[in-house]
């Protein structure tokens, strides 16, 4: 028998056509750059027997059901080109959230602009919701320099309404940017899932129908990560040589620190960010029925936290904040060159549970956040620039 190690895996992923079926992904293709991997190959469910007889002891149980269990991480980066979905993306659309992909920049001078809204040039989409969740830049004219998310869009009238009030209003003078973008924002219907190869040192685990959820985590002087756990249907285990992965597909990531990260806002205040994580927090049900095995995602609940240096009252009052139950955005900024860009934007985060903490020797301003929704489906987006 020869020796398997355990440092040998190979972790493969591949949106399913129809729920259920295996997509057959390949190492060429659907390869999987992943680190703090944790695999339980079997979660059982047992039924007791309990037949009647005279000694005693144990008897045999019944398998009732059986599924699988996936958790990893992998380092936030782009795909290298703006407009192209990165490497994550069927990982994120397996927990629930939808991918839209801007291909080319819309750029052009606005017709109108009002508090929390600018009116697109002729040329922009004439289909609705074209650019939810997308960011848009003020380029010059009245307002320049602002950027701000977009959280509905009428393709008739052109008008994107944003999630954040401008702070100068754009007008027919302003030129704007729509540049080459994914976004990503949560569903509530239309669930995708993903088939998953996990292939340890030679025997291959194959887990079907897989959904999951996802956290972020952005702390400065580390890489920024994406923390997977997926659930799946048992398939089978087979004695199966290791694919060879080709992770072309995933860029190196830049570390979280004042270079590569920028943009950084809570509540309107430009703060000093020491770290933040956003977990998706996916209510998974694992069913077995007559005539269904699936998992389903039957809710979610996004919450996290956030660590920035404490600011004087005068600068910004967060204990007013939480105490008046205040929402407001939360905005990020990773990355420098187009293609390998990640935004975070939270439109309505309720503050709670503040306290001071020692950074350094440095005062810092630790909260746990609530994502709520806005509109709906908007409690959190991210675009890969």
């Amino acid at each position: 028998m020869a020796t398997r190690y355990f440092r040998k895996k190979s972790i493969l992923a591949k949106i399913e056509g129809t729920y259920g079926v295996d997509a057959v992904p390949t190492g060429a293709a659907n390869a999987i750059n992943t680190r703090d991997v944790e695999f339980t190959p079997m979660e059982l469910e047992y039924a007791d027997r309990d037949i009647a007889r005279v000694y005693m002891g144990h008897q045999e149980q019944l398998v009732v059901t059986a599924r699988a269990r996936l958790n990893y991480n992998v380092e936030i980066a782009g795909s290298g080109t703006a407009g192209v979905a990165p490497a994550w993306g069927p990982l994120a659309r397996a927990c629930g959230i939808g991918e839209l992909i801007l291909a080319a920049a819309h750029a052009g001078t606005a017709q109108a602009g009002a508090a929390s809204t600018i009116t697109l040039a002729a040329g922009a989409s004439a289909s609705d919701e074209a650019y939810r969740g997308m960011r848009i830049k003020t380029t010059g004219g009245t307002g320049n320099g602002q950027s701000r998310v977009i959280s509905t869009y009428t393709g008739a009238t052109k008008v994107a309404t944003v999630s954040e009030a401008w702070t100068v209003v754009p007008d027919v003078t302003t030129t704007y940017s729509i540049d080459a973008q994914v976004a990503y924002l949560p569903v509530s219907t239309g669930f995708e899932a993903v088939t998953k190869y996990f292939n340890l040192d030679g025997k291959r685990h194959i887990m079907l129908g897989c959904r999951g959820s996802v956290s972020l985590r952005l702390q400065a002087r580390a890489v920024p990560m994406f923390a997977y756990s997926f659930e799946g249907l048992f398939g089978t285990i087979s004695d199966t040589a290791l694919p060879t992965d080709v992770f072309t597909a995933w860029k190196k990531p830049l570390h979280v620190n004042n270079a590569n990260t920028s943009g950084f806002t809570l509540h309107g205040f430009a703060g000093r960010l020491y770290g933040l994580e956003a977990n998706l927090a996916n209510q998974l049900v694992y069913r077995n029925l007559v005539g269904m095995e699936d998992v389903q995602l039957v809710d979610r609940a996004p919450a996290g936290s956030v660590a920035i240096e404490d600011p004087i009252l005068a600068d910004k009052n967060y204990f007013t904040q939480v105490t008046a139950i205040n929402l407001g955005a939360m905005n990020v900024l990773h990355g420098t060159a187009a293609g390998n860009q990640f935004h975070v934007h939270t439109p309505a985060v309720q503050l709670t549970n503040p306290r001071y903490e020692n950074r350094d020797g440095v005062v810092a301003l630790t909260m746990a956040t609530r994502l709520v929704p806005n509109l709906g489906n908007d409690e959190i987006a991210f675009q890969a620039l």
